[in-house]
């Protein structure tokens, strides 16, 4: 039997480090609302409570802290936070040395 298609409106990148220490930990939504999340993980996608969308969660080896993204317009690099993870927050120096960075392979690799 072919496996469901569950529908989702956001997407989320979680920690696989998260879920082996096998300690729940909290998953954040774009509207602030929150849910616990409990491994061993169950559900791909959870809800919101406060919104109630339905937030597909992937999961990421490891612990990487950021994943290197686009924003909307499609041409800005961004950093997007892996939920669950164990990294520092970046520092705006940081975070801007990150994305300058990021930038820098972008125009190197065209």
């Amino acid at each position: 039997m072919a496996k469901k298609k569950i529908k989702f409106d956001l997407v989320t990148f979680v920690a696989g480090a998260a879920l082996e220490r096998a300690e729940p930990f909290v998953l954040r939504c774009n509207c602030t609302g929150t849910v616990t999340i409990m491994p061993p993980l169950q559900e791909e996608v959870v809800v919101c409570p406060e919104c109630e969308l339905k937030i597909k969660i992937l999961i990421v080896d490891g612990d990487p802290g950021y994943i290197a993204g686009l924003g909307s317009d499609g041409k800005t690099p961004t950093l997007i936070p892996v939920q669950g993870s164990s990294v520092p927050p970046l520092t705006p120096k940081e975070r801007e040395q990150a994305l300058r960075e990021i930038e820098d392979s972008i125009r190197s690799n065209k």
